[in-house]
């Protein structure tokens, strides 16, 4: 009988131990993009912190930024957006995500609505057979952090055609059994749950700038697309599923180089919101970016972009959605520390080697402290798209009226911006490098200099002496110098040296 007993207890440590193998083995192969975007929502949503989800494709996952909307308004949020999600893939996004919190507001962007198609194997009659494997592709990094339950189930199957490949989504070591090639020291560490996950509460920050966006016909007045959608379907069943649970909805059309195709979707959406008596934001139709700074490619939203389009749902959720400011709230800590990494995260990028495009465009973040140097003569200020990029940083049309040299301190210290264009000098500016004097004196001699160190010229350099354009970088608060960058423009492109 003791031997019995003892055979059975060996047999149950055994599949214990191969259970644990498989469920360990099955974790550290998984990849980890799902849970590095969805680890922090499930820790805020278990702890009642998060009053707004963010709803949508890359258009929203690249253009709404719920680090800023708590920096600036306090208000807490999480960016649920997956690259390429269809409105139904959102829609069961939402599904999930309603299992776990229930949010006050709900915005959810309608881009793809005039997508046709229920099953993202299949997708179009035309479509490719590589269109097809990205589109599935896509769907994991929205299904995978979710537990394997019924709700997990009925999603799968009202996305997916192929049962073999529903299969992947249900158990994804399918999937993910050979990836042990590939692995990392942050596939390790999440065995233990203590992997990398976002910092950007599910949102993914860009931070390139498109030279050359295109601008597309606008529809006939009031034309919509010719027929309902499964995409103009599911945007109903979001809606309602807001309304039934008492959830404020807000549906939106962020801003791109939208096509005709697009418009006429845009104009549906604000149909189908008319319907539902629900406020329907198209900012294709508002000047909220500018699109020769503010986008990262045709389709998608920078970071200076995503900047301005969450300022103005922060201000729509400031006068409509009697939300609660958390700043300075113990319990909403973590949205502090995001606030800060979000912070590093812009400094660093701005210290590491990049094109001038993007060094413009995220000094206009007001994350540090600048001074943007254009020598006469430079190709940059000719170019309209530094120009701009400027003008972003200084607050004024200033450039648009000068030759050369010119000059934009950005100092966040004081709050000031200095501009001084051709052979205008500036005398003793407050600023956290101390009390600037700038003097132009000759192409290749100008004097940036504090009166505390008068020894001291930022803009020169024996090494840089034929380097047009200098970029300077310094923190905010301290005043050091984090950087000193220098280019040399060759029309309208530009070297770092």
């Amino acid at each position: 009988m003791k031997k019995k007993l003892l055979n059975v207890l060996k047999i149950v440590a055994f599949l214990f131990l191969v259970a644990a193998c498989v469920f360990g083995a099955s974790r550290l192969l998984r990849r980890g993009d799902s849970d590095y975007k969805y680890r922090p929502f499930f820790e805020q949503a278990k702890a009642g912190n998060i009053d707004v989800l963010f709803m949508g494709s890359s258009h929203v996952i690249n253009g709404l930024d719920p680090v800023k909307l708590y920096r600036d308004y306090g208000f807490t949020s999480y960016n649920m957006g997956g690259h390429g999600s269809v409105m139904q893939a959102t829609y069961w996004e939402l599904i999930e995500a309603l299992d776990y919190c229930t949010p006050k507001w709900v915005v959810v962007d309608a881009y793809m609505l005039e997508k046709n198609y229920q099953y993202l194997d299949e997708m179009e009659e035309n479509a490719s057979e590589d269109d097809r494997n990205v589109s599935v592709e896509q769907l994991h990094l929205n299904m995978d952090a979710w537990p394997l339950n019924k709700l997990k189930l009925a999603a799968v199957k009202d996305l997916i055609m192929d049962p073999e490949i529903q299969k992947d989504f249900l158990f994804d070591f399918i999937v993910y059994h050979g990836r042990w090639s590939e692995l990392k020291e942050d596939d390790y560490k999440s065995v233990l749950g203590k992997e990398n996950v976002t910092a950007r509460l599910g949102a993914e920050m860009r931070k390139e700038v498109e030279l050359s966006p295109s601008l597309f016909p606008d529809p006939e007045n009031g034309q919509e697309l010719p027929e309902h959608t499964v995409g103009a379907e599911y945007l109903m069943k979001i809606i309602d599923e807001c309304q039934r649970k008492g959830i404020g909805v807000v549906v939106t059309y962020l801003p791109f180089c939208a096509t005709t195709e697009d418009k006429l979707a845009a104009n549906t959406a604000g149909t189908i919101s008319g319907m539902y008596g629900v406020p329907y934001l198209n900012m294709l139709n508002m000047s909220i970016i500018d699109i020769n700074t503010d986008l990262n490619d045709p389709g998608h939203l920078n970071i200076s972009g995503a900047s301005k389009v969450t300022d103005y749902i922060g201000s729509w959720l400031l006068e409509n959605g009697d939300l609660v400011d958390h700043r300075g709230d113990e319990a909403y800590h973590y949205y502090d520390e995001c606030v800060n990494a979000g912070s590093r995260e812009n400094t660093d990028f701005i210290m590491e080697p990049t094109n001038l495009y993007s060094e413009l465009e995220m000094l206009s973040l007001d994350d540090v402290s600048s001074v943007v140097y254009l020598n006469q003569g430079s190709g940059s200020l000719t170019d309209p798209k530094v120009k701009e990029l400027v003008k972003a940083i200084a607050g004024t049309d200033k450039i648009d009226q000068v030759s050369g040299p010119y000059i934009c301190i950005n100092d966040l210290a004081f709050g000031t911006v200095y501009e001084a264009g051709d052979f205008e000098a500036i005398d003793g500016a407050a600023t956290g490098l101390g009390t600037l004097v700038y003097q132009p004196v000759e192409q290749l001699f100008r004097f940036l200099y504090p009166k505390e160190d008068e020894g001291t010229n930022y803009l020169y350099n024996d090494d840089h002496i034929y380097d047009d354009i200098q970029v300077i970088v310094y923190d905010k608060d301290s005043g050091d110098i984090l950087a000193h960058k220098y280019y040399r423009s060759y029309g309208n492109a530009y070297r770092e040296d």
